[in-house]
């Protein structure tokens, strides 16, 4: 009986791969440069939160607000997270560094698009 449940299950596979290659996915193309473009579209996309939140940020720090401060005001003002969840200390912390490695990279703007890249 389990053999023929693995069977029923490897013809499924199979069928369901096919169909996928028949839409045109590229199967089995994982590893840094098929993923390099996810990896760009989610840090244009942190960059783009951050530079959204840059003018809030910068008042609530000019108040002299704590960063654990600032995150209790955002929750409580039902500002979302990144992701859309409630703000922790942490996630704060990635978006000031984030809007501070923006700042520094400002007279080297083709630093921005790959941090951690040199000059060519």
């Amino acid at each position: 009986m389990s053999e023929w449940g693995w069977d029923l299950i490897s013809c499924r596979t199979r069928a369901v791969l096919g169909a996928a290659k028949a839409r045109g996915v590229k199967l089995g193309t994982t590893g840094p440069a098929d993923l390099r473009r996810h990896l760009d579209e989610r840090t244009a996309n942190a960059v783009a939160f951050s530079e959204r939140m840059r003018e809030l940020l910068a008042g609530l720090r000019a108040v002299g607000l704590s960063q654990r401060a600032v995150v209790e005001r955002l929750n409580k003002l039902g500002i979302a997270a990144p992701r859309g969840s409630a703000w922790s200390v942490a996630q704060l912390q990635r978006v000031l560094g984030r809007l501070s490695r923006a700042d520094d990279l400002g007279a080297h703007p083709q630093l921005a698009a790959h941090p951690g890249t040199s000059p060519a």
